[in-house]
C-alpha cells in the first residue's frame, strides 16, 4: 500500500475460492455445516492471509488444523481468556475460529449452528471482548473499514495527500497503464 511508506504490514491478495468439495470436507472434519455468510466467503476465497494488519481469514485447511489454526487456540485455551469471554456472554465452545493473528493475541470468533450466537462474529483481544458482529458479512465490511482508516492515518502520518477511498462518492480505481491513450496513437479514421 503506498500510504505504509515504513513497511508496517504486509499485504496479500485472497487466496483462489475454495470449491464446494473442499468446504464440504472441511464441514465433515469440523461436525457441522458452516453459516452461510463465511460459506459464500470460502467459495469466493479460500481464505486471505494478512487481511487486515496481521489477521488471517481462515481458508477451509486453516479451520481444522495447522500452525495458524494452532497458534490462535492457545489463547483459547486459558482458564482466564475463556472466563473473559464468558464475562462478556462468549461461550467459547460454542464457537469456531474464521481468522487470527500469529503475532498477537487476536481471534474472530464465529458462533456455531444450533447455539444461540450462530453466525455471529466476536471480536477477541488482548483479554476482552472488542466488538460483534451479526454475520461474517458484517465482520469483512468492518474490517474493510478498518483498512480505509489505517490507510487515511498513515497517508496523514507519512505527509500524503488525502485520496478517496473505494466506496466513497467520486471514488475512481486506478486504471492500467494499457487503459490510458498513448500520446503517439493515431486517431481511428472516419
Amino acid at each position: 500500500m503506498e500510504a505504509d511508506v515504513k513497511h508496517l504490514w504486509e499485504y496479500s491478495l485472497p487466496k483462489v475460492r475454495a470449491s464446494e468439495d473442499e468446504v464440504v470436507q472441511a464441514e465433515r472434519q469440523l461436525g457441522f455445516r458452516l453459516p452461510e455468510s463465511y460459506r459464500s466467503f470460502l467459495l469466493a476465497a479460500d481464505g486471505w492471509p494478512n487481511f487486515t494488519q496481521n489477521v488471517t481469514i481462515f481458508s477451509t485447511q486453516d479451520l481444522v488444523g495447522g500452525p495458524l489454526y494452532d497458534s490462535a487456540r492457545i489463547p483459547l485455551n486459558l482458564p482466564e481468556c475463556v472466563a473473559a469471554m464468558a464475562m462478556d456472554g462468549v461461550i467459547a465452545e460454542e464457537h469456531f475460529l474464521v481468522a487470527a493473528s500469529e503475532l498477537e493475541d487476536t481471534v474472530f470468533l464465529m458462533g456455531k449452528p444450533g447455539t444461540t450466537s450462530e453466525g455471529k462474529v466476536v471480536w477477541y483481544a488482548d483479554g476482552q471482548v472488542i466488538d460483534r458482529y451479526d454475520n461474517f458479512h458484517d465482520f469483512y465490511m468492518a474490517m474493510l473499514e478498518y483498512n480505509k482508516s489505517d490507510a487515511r492515518e498513515l497517508r496523514q502520518e507519512n505527509g500524503l495527500p488525502p485520496r478517496l477511498m473505494p466506496g466513497e462518492k467520486g471514488y475512481r480505481p486506478p486504471r492500467f497503464e494499457d487503459d490510458e491513450p498513448h500520446a503517439n496513437a493515431q486517431a481511428p479514421e472516419a
